[in-house]
């Protein structure tokens, strides 16, 4: 699906961080950029969300297992945003008492909906196809809008898809422009599914260097951005999405500002080229 420039989601206020959306199902919108509520900064959740949104961010990534969910409840709301303004997506963490996490999700966040609901991981036990189809009965029900996974390979998904009613909407995967991993992105291409990046910019050091690469480096200069900012277009010039993490407002808010300058084709096929083998689609 292509990247639509509807800012139906991102209400932009004086600081101007206006940001498209991605039609990810019929007639279900997401933000191409949302703020992440886990990782190294899950306590921060509060800070997070509230300077997400006051800066026009409405899209808010979150999980059971980060244990904050109601912290960014409370925030969207102390923020006086309204919730169908916000596009939440939420995760269970494994394929095994699915109803039960899905509620806790709802409850935890005080609503009746998901905007998009993600299984966590495919490895923690349960038998995904019947925790797919869980999921599958509350999207007919409209509980969750949109539904999809996490970390979930090649393998993983050709197994859903064996008893899938419903394809998959978003696959939400590590990757970065330093490293990714082609035969999944191929697979979730072939089956039409949204690719979210987690961790686009790196995660702990373990994913390559982006601000120290060279070639990174120049194209950065030459469009008078940073390194981080062109890391995050290479991702949405290939029409994913993605989520990104930081408390700080202002990293916040430099991080996002993505739609004002555009990578050249030859600038894309160098930043295709700097993981060894990489064969992107």
């Amino acid at each position: 699906m292509a990247l639509r420039l509807s800012l139906a989601l991102a209400s932009a206020d004086a600081f101007g961080l206006d940001i498209p959306s991605h039609e990810i199902a019929p007639g279900v919108d997401m933000p191409v950029v949302s703020i992440g509520t886990g990782g190294l900064e899950m306590d921060a959740a509060k800070e997070i969300t509230t300077n997400w949104m006051e800066l026009g961010g409405r899209g808010v990534d979150s999980a059971y297992d980060y244990g904050n969910q109601d912290v960014v409840s409370s925030a969207i709301a102390a923020a006086g945003v309204d919730r169908k303004d916000v596009f939440i997506t939420s995760k269970i963490p494994k394929c095994s008492e699915v109803s039960a996490y899905v509620e806790k999700d709802l409850q935890l966040l005080g609503t009746d909906y998901i905007d998009l609901l993600l299984i966590h991981f495919p490895n923690r036990g349960g038998d995904c196809s019947k925790a797919w189809a869980t999921l599958e009965d509350y999207h007919s029900r409209g509980v969750l809008r949109s539904i999809g996974v996490s970390q979930f390979k090649r393998s993983d998904l050709e197994s859903l898809m064996q008893t899938a009613r419903v394809t998959p909407h978003v696959l939400q995967m590590q990757h970065n422009v330093l490293e990714h991993d082609d035969d999944t992105l191929a697979c979730a291409a072939d089956l039409n599914i949204t690719v979210e990046a987690f961790s686009p910019l790196g995660r702990s050091g373990h994913s390559g260097d982006i601000a120290g690469n060279e070639a990174i480096q120049a194209i950065a200069a030459a469009h008078s951005v940073s390194t981080y900012q062109v890391a995050l277009k290479w991702i949405l010039q290939h029409d994913h999405v993605l989520t990104f993490q930081s408390s700080s407002k202002a990293h916040q808010q430099e991080d996002a500002d993505l739609f004002n300058f555009t990578l050249t084709d030859n600038e894309m096929k160098t930043l295709d080229g700097l993981q060894d083998g990489a064969v992107l689609v």
